[in-house]
């Protein structure tokens, strides 16, 4: 059912796009505008279609969750599931956590558009912060839903490409858990800029600047294995070793948000868009490319070309990079996010640079030579289906073999217990 709640969403969603009234209040849907009647019609098929989307993610994560709880293998103890599936945990326990402010959020939104009500209306005695509390409170954990599961993918290739166990599995545990506790604190560092008091500015500082401390224990347990380690190089280890450098790039830059004064001048600027896309492009997609590298031969029993792997890294890591990269500078001297064209000689940004223009140039070139080099992998991919060689059945390390002995010994155990 969570499944197929999903297209229904996306349809209810793309009614207002097809029509030429699509919701036209961006990604944050911030009110007082999402409710006004000079947005779109389509605002509030956006909304009806989020809210399927969050009835179907919790379906998921019930699913998931349960099936944790009472159907690990016959004597698999909580400290003995892999990280993966310890990362799946903690991210949907986050996402249990978060998800009804966002819904609440949207069901208001509704009522404000279709029946009058005026939660977000401020004539009629609303609050639009409201809407930020409820939406941020839900935000930014789900940054963390989404990466803490990359967290689990480099955590079993680095051990696999490493030959040994992860260094401090428990520590790597009590990390992923700290950040999902940590995250729920800290969504205050978006509304520094909404006239909050300086002392709960103060205390959000704080806060903010702890995510630091379970982030850094995780990225030097990774070091410690593979320097212990005897790494061996495939696709998947690059795209690991890619994740470490740009999720470490991203995690540094954001520590120049919990600062009042830097978050400050840095708001909506272009240096956001460049910290976020360092933490989730580098961190979620390039974890998702690891997997995709790691597992495909699991998957499919035939194994990926390793010379179109190393291309498409290559490729897609200098691209990326072009990419986001000066967007940093770009944010320092205060360019605004979410302009498609600077045009410098105008006087809305007279105060630019003239090398501005050119740098915007290239990060839009950047952006499709990115797109174009993850066509390599779609291409490798359907190569491998089609004429690709067969691989071992247990093809990706002795940690991987090791686990397969491990269920199927249980297995078995479970198999003779159970009455013929």
């Amino acid at each position: 059912m969570s499944f197929w709640l999903q297209p229904v969403a996306a349809l209810l969603i793309f009614t207002g796009v097809f029509s030429g009234q699509g919701a036209d209040t961006g990604w944050t849907g911030y009110a007082p505008y999402v409710v006004t009647e000079t947005t779109h019609s389509g605002v509030s098929m956006w909304a009806a279609g989020q809210l399927m989307l969050v009835a179907s993610s919790t379906l998921t994560g019930i699913n998931f969750l349960t099936t944790m709880a009472v159907m690990r293998a016959p004597g698999m103890g909580w400290f003995q599931m892999p990280l993966f599936t310890w990362s799946i945990l903690v991210a949907n326990l986050m996402l249990f956590l978060s998800i009804p402010a966002f819904g609440v959020g949207l069901i208001q939104v509704y009522l404000d558009r279709t029946i009058g009500t005026a939660f977000y209306d401020v004539a009629a005695g609303g609050d639009p912060l409201l809407w930020s509390h409820l939406f941020w409170y839900f935000g930014h954990p789900e940054v963390y839903v989404v990466i803490v599961p990359a967290f689990g993918v480099i955590s079993e290739v680095i051990a696999t490409s490493a030959r040994r166990s992860i260094f401090g599995y428990k520590s790597m545990v009590y990390a992923m858990a700290g950040i999902g506790l940590v995250s729920f604190i800290v969504y205050g560092h978006h509304m520094f800029t909404s006239g909050m008091s300086p002392t709960l500015r103060f205390v959000t500082m704080l806060t903010t600047m702890l995510v630091a401390v379970p982030t850094g224990i995780k990225i030097f347990n990774w070091l410690k294995t593979m320097h212990g380690g005897s790494l061996v190089y495939r696709t998947h280890t690059l795209w690991t070793l890619g994740f470490l450098v740009t999720f470490t790039l991203g995690g540094i830059s954001g520590m120049f948000f919990p600062s009042m004064a830097m978050d400050v001048h840095l708001h909506e600027t272009y240096f956001v868009v460049a910290h976020f896309h360092y933490v989730l492009v580098g961190g979620t997609v390039f974890g998702f490319f690891a997997a995709i590298y790691y597992w495909y031969p699991k998957m499919t029993g035939r194994m990926l070309d390793e010379r179109l792997g190393v291309l498409h890294f290559l490729t897609a890591f200098i691209s990326y990079n072009a990419l986001f990269w000066p967007m940093h500078r770009l944010g320092v001297v205060g360019m605004i996010r979410r302009t498609h064209t600077y045009y410098i000689t105008t006087d809305d940004f007279n105060a630019l640079p003239e090398w501005a223009a050119d740098w915007n140039m290239l990060i839009s070139i950047s952006a499709f030579l990115f797109f174009a080099s993850n066509l390599i992998m779609v291409y490798n991919m359907i190569k491998s289906l089609v004429r690709g060689k067969k691989g071992p059945c247990r093809s990706m390390g002795r940690l991987v073999i090791r686990v397969d002995d491990y269920f199927s010994s249980s297995y078995a155990k479970f198999r003779s217990t159970q009455p013929t």
